[in-house]
């Protein structure tokens, strides 16, 4: 796979949970100029590995995501496919920016295709962890018209990935508190 270093930026929040607070955060990926190449896992594809630790990958939105299929006038906009998944098992959501086009003649230009916010995957039933402690983003085609050749690009857009830091329970934090006392006691 070709490494691609994406432009990201990342903003901070706090959410509040039961157990205690969580530090929630999000990474936006600028998606000019990548390709999308071979199936998925081909090592001609492009990604990025974004190494987040043991977080909970909870929403992902897009927003004015272009895609072209003029480099080759062999792939349909509706093979563009984003992975985002946990690198060490897979596991994880795949999108597709244009899924309505794929029943004209292949080539052309789609999109803008905007998510209209960030997509909560736990009300989806579709949260995953990175036990990894990374996150795979790769760029793919679902059908691979071209093997070891880039069937289209995107124009531009960005893609916002949220996720949350899992709070620690109230047993380990009782744990740390009750290390900490005894240790005073024997100073």
């Amino acid at each position: 796979m070709k490494m691609r270093t994406l432009t990201v930026a990342s903003v901070a929040t706090v959410t509040a949970v039961a157990a205690g607070l969580a530090m929630g955060d999000s990474v936006t990926l600028d998606l000019a100029g990548v390709n999308s190449n071979d199936s998925f896992g081909s090592p001609f594809n492009e990604f990025s590995l974004l190494n987040l630790g043991d977080v909970t990958i909870t929403g992902i939105g897009w927003d004015n995501v272009v895609g072209n299929g003029d480099d080759s006038a062999v792939s349909w906009g509706n093979e563009m496919t984003m992975a985002v998944v946990d690198a060490g098992d897979l596991s994880g959501v795949f999108i597709s920016f244009f899924p309505e086009e794929g029943s004209a003649s292949a080539g052309g230009v789609w999109g803008p295709a905007s998510s209209g916010g960030v997509i909560d995957l736990a009300a989806q039933g579709l949260a995953f962890n990175t036990t990894s402690g990374s996150l795979l983003v790769e760029f793919f085609e679902s059908y691979d018209d071209g093997a070891d050749a880039t069937d289209a690009h995107y124009e531009s857009g960005t893609v916002t990935i949220e996720y949350s830091v899992p709070a620690p329970g109230a047993l380990a934090l009782l744990g740390l508190a009750g290390l900490a006392g005894r240790r005073r006691r024997r100073a």
